[in-house]
């Protein structure tokens, strides 16, 4: 059989069909009224999902939706900004956060002082419901929700947290505003704060705002604080630079010497004065992967310091010092300036009380460009904090008093320690300077101290 033959048998069938039902119909009662009963049926089922298919239609052609996941840092801001809002505040599902000194906004309750004097603030943040509100002219649906995460054996891993603002397609432009306002409205807030941020999973968590120590109330070796801080400032202007000179855009410090001569309180006031917040990061931690420090550093918050405290005490030469440390120095290098650093102008402060333990390959440039030795107290800086607690000292005294003490040889914390635990007995820090000093013997009061303690 070819083909025109099996064209013309199919033909033929299907005009008998056709003719056969048409005739059924023409003469059959029963058939016609099945087939009524069939297309009336149709219709009223696409009658019945009408109102859905067009609610659903018009949902997509004139609403616009804002998904906010709570990893993002833009979920505290409008988190914090709608449960400040007057209809925020009648959620009936309602988040503490608690914090010390938390000043990010929002919802805010006072609810008292700890025994150290520092200020507990719970912040409500909504957890789940509806509000309608209205925000420069559009009216908007907002939707905080919680889910549980669950684990392979149904344990519970905690909540996932998300926000969904829902309005008109004409309210749109005004998004961009909604932003700006809840930012400013928290995160944003010039109150000369600085942000301190630890790992959370893959992301980072804030801990605390703290008031920044302002440059000048530190004490340092003759110069250093200046020069880092212009150098400091040079970067962030040098950008374009960066980006024409085809170099990445990335700055470290390495910060080295005896314990408790501040460190640490350098890069806080340093972030301090330059508007930004510091994430802190123990590369000790026996979770930390290679994997999760790449990523981590991939989702560094905007516009923050990255601080890697006592490197030394995680690797000695290239080997972990402890077995519980699962980051490799191959992976800290790479994370530090290798292919998945990125060049998103990240600095990063490194310290360590032991810098001959140190492999010269983390500490060379491209990973710590600039080493600083924060050494203990010399005379001048000795002289300094007396100045601090004491202004009203007479210089004479002031200068007697440090030339007393070694050189090089007492931390700054040392210092400061026994000076606040004589700051309302003057008379015991001058009577007392022998012991700090190590000294045996008591030296007698020069006629300058006399004079004082007669005064």
């Amino acid at each position: 059989m070819n083909i025109n033959e099996l064209s013309n048998i199919l033909h033929t069938f299907w005009t008998e069909l056709l003719s056969t039902v048409q005739h059924t119909l023409a003469t059959n009662e029963l058939a016609q009224g099945g087939l009524l009963i069939g297309l009336l049926s149709a219709a009223a089922m696409y009658a019945r999902t009408l109102p859905t298919q067009l609610l659903s239609r018009l949902d997509r052609r004139f609403t616009v939706t804002l998904d906010i996941q709570g990893d993002d840092p833009a979920f505290p801001w409008l988190a914090a900004w709608l449960a400040a809002q007057p209809v925020g505040r009648n959620l009936r599902h309602l988040g503490v956060v608690t914090r010390f000194n938390e000043q990010m906004g929002g919802h805010n309750v006072a609810i008292g002082t700890d025994r150290d004097g520092d200020e507990i603030t719970a912040r409500l943040v909504p957890l789940s419901g509806a509000a309608l509100l209205r925000f420069h002219g559009h009216w908007m649906l907002a939707y905080p929700q919680r889910t549980e995460r669950q684990g392979a054996n149904q344990g519970g891993l905690g909540f996932t947290h998300s926000l969904t603002f829902r309005m008109l397609s004409g309210a749109r432009p005004v998004i961009t505003e909604l932003l700006r306002e809840a930012y400013d409205f928290t995160a944003g807030r010039s109150d000369g704060r600085v942000e301190i941020y630890v790992p959370e999973y893959h992301g980072w968590k804030l801990v605390e705002r703290r008031a920044a120590r302002p440059l000048e109330s530190l004490i340092y070796a003759e110069g250093l604080l200046d020069n880092l801080h212009a150098d400091l400032g040079g970067f962030f202007g040098d950008r374009e630079w960066y980006a024409g000179m085809g170099i990445p855009y990335r700055r470290g410090y390495l910060l080295h010497g005896p314990p408790g001569n501040g460190k640490s309180s350098l890069v806080s006031a340093l972030a301090g004065a330059f508007g930004l917040n510091v994430c802190v990061l123990n590369l000790a931690t026996p979770d930390l992967s290679d994997d999760r420090l790449t990523a981590l550093l991939a989702e560094l918050p905007r516009r923050a310091l990255l601080l890697l405290e006592d490197i030394d005490a995680v690797f000695l030469g290239r080997e972990p010092r402890t077995p519980s440390v699962k980051l490799s120095f191959n992976g800290l290098l790479n994370a530090l300036d290798g292919v998945a650093a990125g060049e998103g102008g990240r600095v990063t402060f490194m310290t360590t009380n032991d810098l001959a333990g140190l492999d010269a390959a983390l500490i060379r440039p491209g990973r710590a460009d600039r080493h600083l030795l924060i050494d203990n107290a010399t005379h001048a800086q000795v002289a300094g904090m007396l100045r601090r607690f004491w202004p009203e000292w007479n210089e004479a005294e002031i200068g007697e008093l440090a030339a007393r003490l070694p050189e090089g040889m007492l931390s700054m914390a040392r210092i400061q320690e026994y000076l606040l635990e004589r700051r309302a007995d003057e008379a015991g820090v001058r009577r007392d300077w022998a012991d700090l000093a190590g000294m045996e013997e008591v030296v007698a009061p020069c006629p300058t101290r006399l004079r004082l303690l007669a005064g």
